[in-house]
C-alpha cells in the first residue's frame, strides 16, 4: 500500500488526516441531519476504536486582560 501524501501547510498532517477519517467514518456510517451529541458520542467511539488518545469535555475558561468572562468546554483534546 503506497504511503499516504499529506498537505505541509497542516501542523499535525498525519493527527489531522486521523481525525477527519473518523469523521468521515462516523458520517457515512450513521448519516446526516442528527443533533451534535450524537455525532459527538460517534465520534468517542471511532477515536476509541482507532486506538487515539484523548479527552472529552475539557475546560476552559475564556479570558480578557485576566479576566474570566466565562467559560467553555472542548468537545475533544486529542493527543494533547
Amino acid at each position: 500500500m503506497p504511503k499516504p501524501v499529506y498537505k505541509n501547510d497542516l501542523l499535525y498532517p498525519e493527527l489531522s488526516y486521523q481525525i477527519i477519517g473518523c469523521a468521515f467514518d462516523v458520517f457515512n456510517e450513521i448519516g446526516g441531519s442528527h443533533k451534535e451529541k450524537i455525532y459527538q458520542k460517534g465520534m468517542y467511539s471511532a477515536f476509541k476504536n482507532h486506538g487515539m488518545k484523548f479527552k472529552e469535555l475539557l475546560y476552559f475558561p475564556i479570558t480578557y486582560k485576566n479576566e474570566i468572562l466565562g467559560k467553555s468546554f472542548f468537545d475533544f483534546l486529542i493527543e494533547e
